[in-house]
């Protein structure tokens, strides 16, 4: 009888154990809180947490979560490098339906909507996923982040070479220090 009380113990921690498995989009204070076998990590610059994967690939995120690539063009430049982003980061974020489907701070939204302006990298289409609430509430809206198209660092080429004056003659006394 003992056995069979402490084997029924052990299969329903077990169940219990699964059911409490972090995911993307819970809570979170440190990495730990999203799990120990470090597929998740804990994105302490969103409100309470996010447990999130870093560096997604499209279609990969655990949870049927959205793979969402952030900050994929550089700020003040009209270019569009959203398929090759020298300074974008990808997430996993959680899917949702509804804001009820998110935890308190968090909107469902389209994240290709401001004032995120960012790119869903699976080959699902539209998703909607669970992002922080914006301070002024508001979502959505047709104007796109400001650009400015003549940003120096948005140049096809490179600054000229007479732009930047030759070192002054040291005179063939060798190099400062020797």
């Amino acid at each position: 009888m003992e056995r069979l009380l402490a084997a029924a113990l052990l299969a329903l921690s077990a169940a219990g154990a699964a059911g409490c498995t972090p995911k993307v989009g819970d809570g979170c204070v440190l990495s730990t809180d999203c799990g120990a076998t470090g597929n998740l990590v804990c994105d302490t610059s969103e409100f309470e947490g996010y447990c999130t994967q870093l560096d997604c690939q499209p279609d990969q995120c655990p949870n049927s979560a959205g793979c969402i690539l952030f900050d994929q063009s550089v700020p003040g430049c009209g270019y569009d490098d959203r398929h090759a982003s020298r300074i974008g980061q990808s997430f996993c974020m959680a899917v949702c339906g509804s804001d009820s489907d998110c935890r308190t701070g968090y909107v469902c939204a389209d994240p290709e909507l401001g004032p995120w302006y960012a790119h869903i990298l699976d080959d699902k289409g539209k998703e909607l996923v669970c992002l922080p609430a914006p301070p002024s509430g508001m979502v959505g809206g047709d104007s796109g982040p400001t650009l400015m198209p003549d940003a120096a660092v948005c140049q096809l080429v490179g600054p000229m070479y007479d732009a930047f004056p030759p070192p002054p003659d040291t005179g063939g006394e060798g190099t400062p220090g020797d």
